[in-house]
């Protein structure tokens, strides 16, 4: 009988790393329960508040009680219709809102940067898609959310779109002005559904990007992401009188976490009563301190400014690039050797999500990181951009579900219509959807991931699936 047990050990051990996390989750690995009295309460006796539904405590999936007085407070919060807690993560938001939204055989916009779980949504609901096209920052190498010209592209491409799938801000803390599109396209009847998964603490400050939520039909918000909630803890918003409740508790599990829970009521208090104060306090921090890591002429620290008209930047994160010819791959693990989780790598840099629990410490760490960092270690010869790729689309992604399919080397599979999504991670955005075509350009990129031993969701080691001709 083995005495092992791996992933807590695991867990334990890296805990003793003592790492300052500049990643997921927004409680900074509980630091954000430490803000106020009733927080550490929370947090110092979480191992002894995992409780079912017995009285008082009330049910998520018939709420009457204090669990129907905690969503009645977000819904205030965000200024929503309604608005519920979901303990399964976005996931679950985002598969309800799709069910809820649309009907079998519905042609959908998908814009190209979505969450896996979107993309699974469109093949449980049986839907046709019309991709946007993706946006590339070309000097910087980063995605940028589409446009108006890009949607409206899309949208007359189809012949009967019924609603719109948007991420907003994506996964560098970057939106578009497309309040005024939005409302447009509500306007002629489509239904809009925002995987706002980075912005749960948009709009709470005016350093901070305006808001979304009251924009669409359905806004499905990562809280776990940025805000003093624990992993799995998001919020949908829903600003309809469609049935959105049955799918949300199909949906979800039906023991929900009460500790989960508890931590959503706190992230919505803690955004009443110390969001402004608190994000104008690390903004103005992290503002003062980009400027002096930027000085060491090793990496730059994108602003606002170093962006198109009319997108906007999360300014309570930091996406360092190096310059071209560096591995942002390589970045994040040196990082790591200087006890600084970082959120994601790229090709040409790293995201640090920031929050307002950190210190003027904190960002010294991060300064004296780089200082040291030697560039020459982190060279790669073969830097491989982003690329605005837009494969063929052969078949829809719930028609390759049942069809037959034989495994086949990556380099092999060049002109083949991929059986299953090819998604880099990070940052989880499908390269290749399923019913499209493997073009050269993918493989060369996939390459590149596989080179820097980085996952590439959907291949096993250098292994892809292909549709049987």
């Amino acid at each position: 009988m083995s005495k092992r047990i791996p992933l807590l050990e695991e867990v334990l051990k890296y805990k003793k790393e003592d790492n300052l996390i500049l990643s997921m989750p927004g409680n900074k690995s509980g630091i954000g329960f430490l803000r106020d009295d009733i927080g550490r309460e929370f947090v110092s006796n979480m191992g002894f508040l995992d409780i079912t539904e017995v009285d008082p405590l009330d049910n998520l999936h018939c709420p009457e009680g204090v669990i129907k007085e905690a969503q009645e407070l977000l819904a205030e919060t965000y200024g929503v219709k309604k608005a519920y807690f979901v303990v399964n993560g976005s996931t679950a938001g985002n598969l309800a809102a799709i069910f809820d939204a649309f009907n079998e055989g519905d042609e959908v916009l998908v814009e190209r940067n979505c969450h896996k779980s979107v993309y699974n949504g469109l093949i449980l609901r049986k839907l046709k898609v019309k991709y946007i096209e993706p946006v590339i920052h070309e000097d910087k190498g980063i995605f940028l959310p589409p446009t108006e010209k890009e949607i409206y592209k899309a949208l007359e491409e189809c012949s009967n779109a019924k609603g719109i799938i948007l991420t907003y801000p994506n996964y560098f803390g970057i939106g578009y002005d497309i309040f005024d599109t939005l409302k447009e396209l509500k306007e002629s009847g489509l239904s809009i559904i925002i995987d706002g998964a980075h912005g749960a603490h948009y709009g709470i400050s005016e350093k901070l990007p305006k808001s979304i939520v009251t924009y669409a039909d359905y806004v499905v918000l990562s809280a776990h992401k940025t805000l003093p909630s624990l992993t799995q803890g998001s919020y949908l918003l829903v600003n309809n009188d469609n049935n959105v409740d049955f799918y949300l508790k199909a949906f979800m599990t039906t023991s929900p976490s009460y500790l989960i829970m508890s931590s959503l009521d706190y992230s919505r208090y803690y955004l009443d009563n110390y969001g402004k104060k608190d994000y104008n306090y690390i903004i103005e921090l992290a503002d003062k301190w980009a400027i002096k890591i930027s000085e060491l002429n090793k990496v730059s620290v994108l602003q606002s400014n170093d962006l198109p008209k009319g997108y906007n930047l999360d300014s309570s994160r930091y996406i360092l690039r190096l310059p071209k010819g560096y591995s942002g791959h390589k970045l994040l693990d040196y990082m790591r050797t200087m006890k600084i989780q970082c959120e994601m790598s790229f090709a040409g840099g790293v995201v640090l999500i920031l929050s307002p629990f950190n210190v003027e410490e904190d960002f010294k760490k991060i300064h004296n990181a780089i200082l040291k960092l030697d560039l020459s270690l982190i060279k790669d010869e073969l830097y491989q951009n982003y690329y605005s790729i837009i494969p063929k689309k052969v078949l829809e992604p719930y028609e390759v579900f049942n069809r037959e399919f034989e495994c086949i080397d990556i380099t092999k599979s060049i002109g083949k219509i991929s059986k299953e999504s090819l998604i880099p991670y990070p940052p989880g955005i499908p390269l290749i959807c399923g019913g499209e075509i493997i073009s050269k350009e993918a493989v060369e990129i996939i390459d590149g991931y596989i080179r820097n031993n980085k996952s590439v969701i959907g291949l096993e080691g250098t292994v892809v699936k292909i549709i049987k001709e």
